[in-house]
């Protein structure tokens, strides 16, 4: 599974271009879950994810990330690196149970 997670916050002008930029972009990838966190209302997530800066795009495929913007991300930056993640192997965990069964 990929899913793309938008950390802003409503104060951000930054993150209101960024929001621009990714408009629609959930209806050309249906099978990704796309996620936006306002850090001043949610900081226990952006402390978990380790943000501090607005806006961030974090990308992650089966569990592990795969991508970091900080910052403005184009839209073909952000896409291909959607569809990277939607090529990436299996996560650690199913490597791990892949060897040990051999």
């Amino acid at each position: 599974m990929t899913e793309v997670i938008l950390f802003t916050q409503e104060t951000c002008g930054a993150c209101a271009t960024q929001r621009e930029k990714n408009e629609g972009i959930e209806d050309a990838y249906p099978d990704v879950e796309f996620r936006e966190v306002d850090i001043q209302t949610d900081l226990e997530t952006a402390e978990e994810y380790g943000v501090r800066k607005t806006p961030t795009t974090l990308v992650y495929a089966n569990g592990e990330q795969t991508a970091e913007f900080i910052g403005i991300v184009d839209r073909d930056d952000l896409e291909a690196a959607i569809e990277s993640a939607g090529q990436q192997s299996p996560g650690l965990a199913h490597r791990l149970t892949s060897i040990i069964r051999r």
